[in-house]
């Protein structure tokens, strides 16, 4: 089966290849620079998005005052209430963690620190305060007590622990006695400043 020629004039093919150079530079263009760019515009809206969060946060948080010196009073008073709260080492936090259970009559069967890991941001970075670095110790603890006294324990670790601590997961199995005490094991997450 023969197919008929097709004769393009000298003007035509001009046509088709200004038009398939002006494509090239379209994709190149496309490719190369605002592909690239619209990713970074992405990055820094997020940014400024998160600023705008702290922000607002900070807003919120002075606007309950009377003053602005009362207002920066209280900053600064959680600001020392805060760093406080970041230890530089484990050593205190650990030996109190057991300790203040064994007060409130939980039974320490075993207490494990895991590896000091840095604690990273939304975007994967590393979190930096005053120079130092943020990082988390993961700790699993197995007691045994009553659930009561389980319940007790972890609200008032919070405020007896010189460092910030939070619960990342519990188990709860009741014991095999018929006493009502429950077996536990539960994980926390120490944060340091190192």
């Amino acid at each position: 089966m023969n197919l008929p020629k097709i004769d393009i004039t000298r003007n035509q093919k001009n046509i088709i290849i200004m038009s398939a150079a002006a494509l090239f530079v379209f994709l190149l263009f496309w490719i190369f620079l605002y592909f690239p760019s619209s990713r970074e515009i992405a990055s820094l809206k997020n940014e400024l998005i998160s600023m705008q969060q702290q922000i607002q946060g900070i807003e919120i948080f002075l606007s309950g005052s009377q003053s602005r010196d009362e207002a920066i009073r209280a900053l600064k008073a959680r600001q020392l209430y805060l760093s406080n709260k970041f230890p530089l080492g484990e050593e205190e936090s650990l030996r109190l963690i057991p300790e203040i259970a064994r007060k409130m009559n939980i039974d320490v069967i075993s207490i494990r620190p895991g590896l000091r890991t840095e604690f990273l941001d939304e975007a994967g970075k590393q979190v930096i305060i005053e120079g130092k670095t943020a990082s988390y110790l993961p700790i699993t603890m197995e007691v045994t007590c009553f659930y009561k006294d389980m319940v007790a324990y972890l609200t008032k670790l919070k405020s007896l622990l010189p460092a910030f601590i939070s619960v990342v997961n519990l188990d709860v199995r009741k014991e095999e006695r018929l006493n009502g005490k429950i077996n536990s094991t539960i994980g926390f997450n120490l944060y340091l400043l190192v």
